[in-house]
């Protein structure tokens, strides 16, 4: 390791060496060439004059550019001025020249190899720039505070070339190390370098704004820390990552009041359609019960019979859509339990047959299950009340006299139920919606039929927590189908 580093710094050295060799010699053999000709000794000085500005150029050092300034008047004083190839100065005049020329060769020096540095220095700031403008850019475009805290910490990877990591504060979470901790609470920087934990290996540096605090940002110093200006880009950096922060923010808060005004717009679709929906069921039970009671012995037993009956089909009416709006708070509250067994098919299918035989009025309802018995994993009272759905919505959107059936059989590992009609079928701007929660057709005809709008979406929300799926079958020629496909292999329960 020390060979190597030995050899490392040998190797500037040598080149530097031979730099100054190649101008010292060609600047001699031109002042001797000169020199011949009859060129005047103080021109002669100009040449050496222009290789210690050479030497500066190639070397970039002023200790290099002094040497070659001494050894180049030596040289000239050696072979140029009397008594010649000797160090002696026989003349006064010569003896100024020479302290001249080791002034201006001094200046000269000294003023190239500041330039050089200024340049090099202008060249590296405008590289950072590009480098800053760039990264700028690419914050425009992002979204998520994972996608910024990925593209934050490679890009300061980029301009520090130091290992970095980034911790976002989210919510009332602490920090487990200590250090940021710290960093994050007291909004200033420690770590390497730093009064406080100056020991560190690792730098912490606070993401904040005037009026917040986001987070840290940790540089790894195992090799040095970070100089003046590179701790100055880091700033601008991290300017720019608190002003993308805080749009995230403005956008999350943004998101948040359009999800709450859209609650509470669902919350008065909902209250809308319950006290239309279920002024009509309860109207009727009141008014039926009520006449019964004031006229227990007037009525005869088929009018009681048929009071009797549409209390009760009233009731189950309620029963079915207080069963659903559970279900959908369930649903929306991440809180509907799955608990399956393995149920019979064509059972699943005779219970919901039988809940809603009292609703059918005057559709017709047929059944088709499979010719042998054939088993499923499933929730049975959730899955009933899918059926159960998807009749009464064939009931009550199919138009008059229409035919319903519910039919069942197996495709090759998925169990396909199917219930259609044959009757108006969903128009065609409808069919994206109609899953939609609180979408239904009836709103078409001025709410005439009841229907909150949820029996569809918490089918497709119960069908999806069995890991099945539900869809509008296309094929159907006239009316309406829906069709469920269930996968007949046991799943763990959900």
């Amino acid at each position: 390791m020390e060979m190597e580093k030995s050899i490392g710094i040998r190797v500037p050295i040598l080149r530097n060496f031979g730099k100054i060799a190649i101008i010292w010699g060609l600047s001699t053999m031109l002042a001797i060439v000169l020199n011949h000709t009859g060129v005047r000794i103080e021109n002669l000085l100009l040449i050496y004059v222009v290789g210690v500005i050479l030497c500066s150029v190639e070397t970039r050092s002023m200790l290099w550019s002094i040497s070659s300034s001494i050894v180049f008047v030596f040289t000239f004083n050696y072979l140029l001025t009397s008594p010649r190839f000797t160090f002696q100065v026989d003349d006064p005049n010569y003896v100024i020249s020479l302290l001249i020329f080791i002034i201006v060769a001094f200046i000269a020096a000294s003023l190239t190899v500041k330039l050089q540095k200024q340049m090099d220095l202008d060249r590296e700031r405008a590289e950072i720039m590009l480098k800053l403008n760039t990264i700028g850019s690419g914050f425009l475009n992002l979204s998520g505070r994972q996608a910024i805290i990925s593209y934050s910490k490679k890009s300061l990877h980029n301009l520090t070339g130091k290992e970095t990591e980034i911790l976002i504060r989210s919510r009332d979470e602490r920090f487990s190390d200590s250090s940021a901790e710290w960093c994050f609470r007291n909004s200033m920087a420690c770590g390497y370098g730093e009064a406080q934990f100056g020991d560190s290996t690792r730098l912490y540096v606070p993401v904040c704004s005037l009026s917040k605090t986001y987070g840290v940002i940790i540089f790894s110093c195992s090799n040095g820390g970070l100089a003046r200006e590179e701790r100055m880009y880091v700033e601008m950096v991290i300017s720019q990552i608190t002003l993308v922060l805080e749009r995230e923010q403005l956008n999350e808060e943004k998101e948040e009041s359009r999800l709450q005004i859209e609650r509470e717009r669902l919350k008065s679709t909902l209250l809308r359609s319950i006290s239309h929906d279920l002024r009509t069921p309860l109207t009727g039970i009141a008014g039926n019960s009520n006449f019964l009671y004031e006229n227990y012995t007037l009525v005869d037993e088929e009018s009681a019979k048929s009071l009797l009956l549409d209390i009760s089909t009233e009731a189950e009416w309620l029963n079915s859509m207080v069963e659903n709006l559970l279900n959908m708070t369930r649903i929306q509250e991440g809180k509907l339990e799955i608990h399956k067994k393995k149920e019979v098919v064509d059972d699943l299918i005779s219970g919901a047959v039988t809940l809603v035989s009292k609703r059918l009025g005057n559709h017709t309802l047929k059944t088709v299950t499979p010719p042998e018995i054939e088993l499923i994993s499933v929730d049975a009272r959730l899955f009933t009340q899918v059926l159960v759905n998807l009749i009464d919505n064939g009931i009550r959107h199919s138009g008059e006299n229409t035919v319903i059936t519910v039919s069942a059989g197996a495709k090759r590992n998925r169990m396909v139920f199917t219930v259609s009609d044959n009757g108006t079928g969903i128009p065609g701007d409808k069919m994206e919606h109609i899953f939609d929660s609180f979408f239904t057709a009836a709103y078409r005809e001025g709410d005439r039929q009841r229907g909150a709008g949820l029996g569809l979406a918490i089918c497709k929300a119960i069908i999806e927590a069995h890991g099945g799926r539900i869809l509008i079958d296309q094929n159907v020629e006239k009316g309406a189908a829906f069709r469920i496909e269930m996968p007949m292999e046991e799943t763990d329960d959900q």
